[in-house]
């Protein structure tokens, strides 16, 4: 298995040399994964914890402003119990057309090729 063609070194390479260099090389890349890997979960953990700290702030903004137009409402001599109901319902339809754009962006996402990709099908194969 040796040539002086493909060694310009003059080196000898047999098979169990090229097969412990590839072993080595594969536990390299696999060590390079798992370290890549447990970024990505460092990553992933502060950016779902920032994410939630977002929607913490957007929830405590959204009482706010409720309770500011609540306040101005009682102050013009509005009913307590029809400004709570508005509330209620002003949420109800705010839920109802987050759920009505969530469900439409859905729609328009494609999974195609990432499952094609990760479970390939049998006509594919020539």
């Amino acid at each position: 298995m040796t040539t002086s063609e493909n060694n310009p070194t003059g080196e000898s390479i047999n098979l169990n040399t090229v097969t412990r260099l590839h072993k080595r090389w594969l536990k390299e890349v696999f060590g390079l994964a798992a370290l890549e890997a447990k970024i990505s979960i460092v990553s992933s953990a502060q950016l779902l914890a920032l994410m939630c700290g977002i929607v913490f702030l957007l929830v405590t903004a959204w009482l706010l402003i409720l309770t500011a137009i609540g306040v101005v409402a009682w102050s013009y001599g509005a009913p307590l119990l029809s400004i709570i109901i508005g509330a209620l319902l002003f949420t109800m339809i705010s839920t109802f057309g987050l759920m009505l754009w969530v469900r439409n962006i859905l729609k328009e996402m494609n999974f195609t090729r990432t499952l094609d990709a990760i479970i390939p099908d049998d006509d594919d194969d020539p």
